[in-house]
């Protein structure tokens, strides 16, 4: 059963009480019209449950303007960090080759990851894969997952 199929005597709460969330919240540039909010009743406009099971799905998927910019800056802030511990601890990680392949593709993922949050999934596949850009594209992916399979999987005797 869905989120929308619970029992109709407990009230929903959609409210943000947590200081944190309120602080970002007052950050956000977008207002509240970037927001898409569930309904916690039955009005004309919003029956629950859903009809089918894909209709109620949808609103997992669908992300605010500002949801996307926080997911992209999060992703980004994070595959910097990966950059950063691998520059840092780079004389440290050429010894350990594994870590430092594992680490440096994290970072290149995330890094990928943040956009596809920003554009859409499907936009930026479609993007990557365009006519001019799919030799790129397939070199990219393919030396990443290399990189992954020759760090995780092969083993080299010492």
């Amino acid at each position: 059963m869905g989120w929308s199929r619970r029992d109709t005597e407990v009230p929903a709460n959609t409210s943000s009480s947590t200081p944190i969330l309120s602080k970002l919240q007052s950050l956000n540039p977008f207002g509240d019209s970037g927001y898409v909010r569930l309904p916690t009743q039955e009005g004309p406009g919003a029956p629950l449950p859903a009809p089918s099971r894909r209709e109620e799905e949808e609103g997992w998927f669908a992300l605010s303007r500002w949801d996307r910019l926080l997911v992209f800056g999060a992703c980004n802030a994070a595959a910097v960090v990966c950059f950063v511990i691998c520059f840092a601890l780079f004389p440290v990680l050429a010894f350990r080759v594994r870590k430092f392949a594992i680490l440096w593709s994290m970072g290149s993922m995330l890094f990928l990851a943040s956009w596809a949050v920003l554009m859409g999934p499907v936009q930026y596949a479609q993007h990557l894969i365009s006519g001019p850009r799919l030799p790129f594209t397939a070199a990219y992916f393919g030396s990443i997952t290399l990189t992954l399979v020759f760090a995780i999987k092969v083993s080299v005797p010492s």
